[in-house]
């Protein structure tokens, strides 16, 4: 069927029309993208300049959760520093099993030199008050240049103003042991653990004195 003259006109003005509609809707879009993107820059720096309007809440960052493990964080690295120089007296008080230390003090004192590159990641344990701190080093034994990289776990627990390390597995309770099962399964901690292995063994490759005393003393 032929389409009479006057109705292609009108098809023609309609599309017209409708492509003038879109372009109109598009400029109006575009304007109202603009003012939000000059309002976000206005916010921004009146933000920056001291404004009191409210801002919405951010969520922590990884480095802002850390902060409230840094006295756990410090207290460890008090230990290590006294465990170094073999200070039983500063020790005694930070641990939950005396002769526990005294023993390991005697080993340690015998083939260790000195704990390099210490780093702490903390978690917490059964409750607000107790805490995993996963201890990372490079260990100087005595006689052997290679450094062996190393990771200790701890189980800590909050005590008035100060912190005491459960040093012996035996006495830990159910929920310590759930606890520390739970926080070994976390991702973040089985790549350390990884990262840990991969160095070790790397160690052990490059120095056969290195791998004939720790393999012997397994």
């Amino acid at each position: 069927m032929k389409l009479k003259k006057s109705t292609i006109v009108i098809i023609v003005f309609s599309w017209v029309f409708f492509f003038a509609a879109c372009f109109l809707l598009f400029l109006k879009l575009d304007q109202l993208h603009t003012d939000k993107i000059t309002n976000e820059k206005i916010f921004r720096e009146e933000s920056s300049n001291g404004s009191t309007e409210t801002i919405a809440p951010k969520e922590d960052t990884k480095e802002e959760k850390e902060d409230e493990f840094t006295e756990v964080k410090s207290f460890m690295a008090d230990y290590y520093e006294y465990m170094q120089k073999n200070d039983l007296n500063a020790l005694k008080p930070m641990v939950e099993d005396d002769i526990e230390l005294r023993q390991r003090q005697e080993s340690l004192s015998q083939y260790v030199e000195e704990y390099r590159d210490l780093s702490y990641k903390a978690e917490y344990g059964a409750d607000q008050n107790s805490f995993l701190v996963y201890v990372t080093y490079q260990l100087k034994i005595k006689g052997i240049d290679t450094l062996a990289p190393g990771m200790t776990p701890y189980y800590i627990v909050k005590k008035g103003k100060s912190f005491v390390i459960y040093n012996n597995e035996e006495h830990y309770t159910d929920e310590m042991r759930n606890a520390k099962k739970q926080s070994l399964n976390h991702q973040e901690i089985r790549d350390l653990t990884d990262k840990i292995n991969n160095e070790y063994e790397k160690a052990l490759k490059k120095d056969k004195k290195l791998k004939d005393f720790l393999k012997g003393s397994e």
